[in-house]
């Protein structure tokens, strides 16, 4: 049981392979915890985490509202790094374009290109579900929903891998070189999209719509940057977290066969082990959490992995319950900063699964699976799978 802040390593082995009864024992013994390495308070209880999702009068995602400079590369904030009031009008910006857009029919593509992956790779003696399935799926979904010729998927992966390293930078600092460079290549990509010709779909929406509702470009633009590259990845490691849990819990795999469990079946998967195990906010007015008060100026840290698996919000919750109700999970957050493609994730995923669990013949685990050594973003990068028959 970790005696000290030292004792809690994110990016242990022990952490790195199976993060959540290191959780379980921090809920227990020190729910509120000042972590030195991460110069940060860590929160692993549900209650506490909610409410500072809920609070961002106190607890800010904006820096610059406790007097702190704009984190590297992102001196023009997104949709994420905005607080209220600027942050109301990007938002809705935002989230009325992807009601706007036929999410019906983005599902009915992942599902028909899903089927055609598993079609394709069928007779290969054995495949990477992460490389050859998710992500082309992934970032195929992400340019269908923006309107964009998709990109070359080598390049995106590499933008993505870079962003999500420095979101541990705080424990690998030396990520936050390449994660700015990395954002830099974005903003050209996106700039010859601007000048190459928009399909229908969101991003010439947003454009087209930002000056009646009052958002400046360079908000649009770092919004979409991060929403294209959050999208891609989070799609990516949630959908690959989803497979890999269900080869490790065979009787939720065969339950899952009755389709009519998928709406709820995904909700539980993303609780369970979802892809973004946490996210920070800065305090900008003193006060307390469970009797420990925390300075303006600190941050703090909401293990959401940790809280989605708290036994003060869910029973059992170390077990797969694929019909759980309620599941007020926070793996797509919660507050004004909860994840705008909420909906968007939940088609993609229940069409990926929904297409994976009718093939003829059943997926089997076809070698070790290997994750890299990350904290914040959870996945397996290399998921080996095969529909030969053993």
């Amino acid at each position: 049981m970790p005696r000290s802040p030292s004792d809690y390593d994110p990016l242990s082995p022990e952490a790195v392979a199976d993060p959540y009864p290191i959780y379980a024992r921090l809920r227990s013994s020190c729910p509120v915890l000042w972590h030195e390495r991460l110069d940060s308070w860590v929160l692993t209880r549900y209650k506490d985490c909610i409410a500072v999702l809920r609070d961002p009068a106190r607890f800010a995602s904006d820096a610059r509202r406790a007097g702190q400079e704009a984190p590297p590369g992102a001196e023009h904030p997104s949709l994420q790094g905005l607080d209220p009031p600027e942050h109301t009008p990007v938002r809705d910006l935002f989230a009325g374009a992807l009601r706007d857009q036929a999410m019906s029919g983005l599902g009915e593509l992942v599902a028909d290109e899903a089927a055609a992956a598993f079609a394709r790779l069928a007779d290969a003696p054995s495949f990477d579900f992460t490389a050859d399935v998710a992500r082309p799926l992934a970032l195929s979904a992400m340019s269908r929903l923006l309107g964009i010729e998709p990109p070359a998927i080598a390049s995106i992966v590499a933008l993505s891998d870079a962003v999500e390293r420095a979101m541990d930078a705080a424990l690998v600092p030396e990520a936050i070189g390449p994660a700015v460079a990395a954002r830099g290549q974005m903003n050209d990509l996106m700039r010859s999209w601007a000048g190459g010709g928009l399909r229908p779909g969101l991003l010439a929406q947003v454009l087209d719509e930002r000056h009646s509702a009052g958002v400046p470009e360079a908000a649009v633009w770092s919004t979409v940057r991060v929403m294209f590259l959050a999208g891609f990845s989070t799609t990516v490691s949630a959908a690959a977290n989803m497979v890999l849990a269900m080869f490790r819990h065979p009787d939720a795999l065969e339950r899952l066969r009755d389709l009519r469990l998928l709406e709820t079946g995904v909700d539980e998967l993303m609780r369970y082990d979802g892809p973004i195990q946490g996210t920070s906010r800065i305090c900008i007015e003193a006060t307390t959490i469970d009797e420990t008060r925390i300075e303006r100026g600190q941050v703090v840290l909401l293990l959401f992995g940790a809280a989605n698996r708290d036994p003060e919000q869910f029973a059992a919750p170390d077990d797969l319950v694929l019909d759980r109700r309620p599941n007020r999970h926070l793996a797509f957050g919660r507050g004004p900063h909860a994840c705008t493609g909420t909906q968007l994730a939940r088609i993609v995923l229940q069409a990926l699964l929904g297409s994976m669990l009718q093939l003829p013949a059943p997926l089997r685990l076809a070698g070790p699976v290997h994750r890299q050594r990350r904290a914040t973003v959870r996945y397996p990068d290399r998921l080996p799978l095969t529909l030969q028959a053993s």
